[in-house]
């Protein structure tokens, strides 16, 4: 009986997939193949707006300016100044949690030698400024490089506040 039960539900798993490969619609099958379709057009989406780069595997707005990464550089940037008090918003949905590491950084992205983090937290949106530091300071003009840590990834970014 039950070896019975396994080899229907086998046939039905080839049927399925034949079918399915003919583009003929199989009740519940059809569904599932176009979520997951979905699911991949959102991960292609969000690397194109990443400028598909490990630097950058999730798109960055500050300022209004999309974060953009120039060839195998290890982080992206902002081209124009930005005030102390910039948008920022990262390519990511429904994130817990958004943690954005700022360091005082030269044009080439390397942070200042002893500098401190200053950071920035957003809960439950992935959009805020960046003057909502922890420690309610706002960040003085200069050139930074930031982390902005969502999910299981990593975005780079240099940035200047004018």
């Amino acid at each position: 009986m039950k070896l019975k039960m396994l080899m229907a539900a086998v046939t039905m798993l080839a049927v399925t997939g034949a079918y399915a490969q003919f583009g003929i619609e199989v009740p519940g099958f059809k569904k599932e193949a176009k979520k997951e379709a979905k699911k991949e057009e959102a991960k292609k989406d969000d690397a194109k707006v990443a400028g598909a780069s490990t630097a950058l595997p999730f798109g960055v707005k500050l300022g209004g300016q999309q974060a953009a990464a120039k060839g195998d550089a290890s982080f992206a940037t902002v081209e124009q100044p930005v005030a102390d008090n910039a948008e920022l918003e990262v390519a990511v949905e429904k994130p817990e949690m958004v943690i954005i590491n700022v360091f005082p950084a030269d044009e080439k992205g390397n942070v200042k030698q002893g500098a401190a983090a200053i950071i920035i937290m957003f809960q439950k949106t992935n959009k805020g400024t960046i003057d909502q530091t922890i420690d309610k300071k706002k960040i003085p003009a200069g050139t930074y490089l930031m982390n902005i840590v969502a999910g299981e990834k990593t975005s780079r970014v240099v940035f200047k506040i004018k």
